[in-house]
């Protein structure tokens, strides 16, 4: 009797251990999985080459960028070249207004200090107009100065609804065609950025020397 108890303990112990080898090793390959998962994530939310000049734009930028440039042919305006540098910076600041969206009266053109860069609460009155003109330069190799127009809708934008978007909205339409008091200005470099909720697209005087097409 006592040898079958005695036994019966010992395998009891043998399953509980099993048990917790089992538990430790799920527990284990869970905090891998989370920790590659994080990484991930990570790459997701910055999306963007170390060097500005290798950027490039994703399917629904490229869209936005042809749809841009035929809207302009219409008017009988030329092709602006696609900025490596101004892409950068577009799509470095559609992801810090997706973490960090504006508030009270910060507007779109706002940057968080979550980043490389100088912070700033951007307001209708552009009294931190000097924030959004030389974020390229800040951030690229792009000497210029750097004009934004930017967008968010509720759900993920698109490049049809970006547009749209600014074709309606008088100031946007008129530095996207050159109008009003961006009749003379020529256009010489563009960026664009989408993520999510966001999209902006940046317009320069200058060439960038990063090149473009």
């Amino acid at each position: 009797m006592l040898y079958n108890t005695t036994h019966r303990f010992c395998l009891v112990l043998c399953f509980l251990a099993v048990i917790i080898v089992l538990l430790a090793s799920c527990k284990t390959q869970d905090v891998a999985d989370m920790n590659m998962g994080n990484g991930t994530d990570k790459q997701l939310a910055e999306g963007l080459p170390g060097d500005p000049c290798r950027t490039a734009l994703t399917a629904e930028e490229q869209k936005l960028y042809n749809l841009i440039m035929e809207y302009r042919a219409a008017y009988n305006l030329p092709v602006i070249p696609l900025s490596p540098s101004l892409s950068y910076v577009a799509k470095l600041h559609v992801r810090d207004l997706y973490k960090h969206p504006p508030k009270g009266s910060c507007n779109l053109h706002s940057w968080s200090d979550d980043g490389p860069w100088t912070s700033c609460c951007y307001t209708s009155n552009h009294a931190k107009a000097e924030c959004m003109w030389y974020k390229p330069k800040e951030l690229t190799p792009y000497t210029g100065m750097g004009f934004e127009i930017s967008m968010y809708y509720s759900l993920q934008v698109t490049a049809e609804m970006a547009l749209t978007t600014w074709k309606t909205s008088s100031g946007h339409n008129q530095v996207i065609i050159n109008k009003g008091k961006w009749r003379d200005s020529t256009w010489r470099a563009i960026g664009i950025g989408i993520y999510l909720n966001y999209a902006v697209v940046w317009f320069g005087k200058e060439g960038d020397l990063c090149g473009g097409k």
